[in-house]
């Protein structure tokens, strides 16, 4: 996968509950949907609690991405070695890791349909 999950921090603190990502290959992030669920012993539930699509953004390796659970503003670090951390925000008004079955899954989007286009 070009993006992968790498970290999560404070979980269960809304202000500072985030996702860590990582760029592995050359993309962009428009194709990668994070979808908050429960976990269960067969895996997860087949129920998205609440969906982030990351919008259109050229990504390179070593890259990194921080979702946070909470409202904010996008914004972008680059660091000395050229690399970008790119901050981003989910906007949800609870926190998404509130106990052990709690978690998230990253899926990539190869291609869509939307509704935008039928009358």
């Amino acid at each position: 996968m070009k993006l992968v999950i790498s970290s999560i921090g404070d979980k269960g603190d809304l202000q500072n509950e985030r996702i860590g990502f990582l760029v592995k290959s050359i993309s962009n992030l428009k194709y990668f949907l994070v979808n908050s669920t429960s976990f269960t012993e067969n895996g997860f539930t087949n129920r998205s609690n609440n969906s982030y699509w990351f919008l259109p953004t050229d990504v390179v390796p070593g890259d990194k991405v921080v979702l946070y659970s909470r409202s904010g503003s996008d914004s972008i670090n680059t660091k000395e070695d050229g690399t970008k951390v790119y901050f981003r925000y989910w906007g949800l008004t609870k926190p998404i890791f509130t106990d052990a079955s709690k978690g998230v899954v990253l899926a990539s989007l190869d291609d869509w349909s939307s509704t935008s286009n039928i009358k």
